[in-house]
């Protein structure tokens, strides 16, 4: 974790706190993006971790878990299987997107 930490420390520190964008010649275009607490991750195991023998989960360790994260201010932890399920809503949403925007079909984002 404090490996994350110091990472974006550092790419603060060296890349400053704006970045200014430029055109393909290398000219500079009058719009950049601020950095200000760029977001970081730390990755760590699945939630099957947090079940039992039986496939429920163990109330002790779920708990622990969620007490660890919720109480960290950065970086955000997350498991394999949540990044995945990030990834994947990502994807169906963007696939959505562009069949609405070719007019070949309706965005289903499986919110009702």
């Amino acid at each position: 974790m404090v490996q994350v930490q110091q990472t974006v420390r550092m790419a603060v520190r060296d890349l400053g706190d704006y970045i200014e964008e430029r055109a393909d010649d290398g000219s500079r275009t009058g719009t950049g993006t601020f950095i200000v607490r760029p977001r970081s991750f730390l990755i760590v195991g699945s939630l099957s971790q947090l079940l039992g023998q039986s496939g429920g989960p163990i109330d002790d360790k779920v708990h622990s878990f969620e007490l660890f994260r919720r109480n960290l201010h950065e970086p955000e932890v997350i498991t394999f299987d949540e990044l995945l399920a990030r990834a994947e809503w990502h994807v169906k949403l963007a696939e959505g997107q562009a069949a609405v925007a070719d007019g070949t079909g309706v965005v289903d984002d499986g919110v009702a």
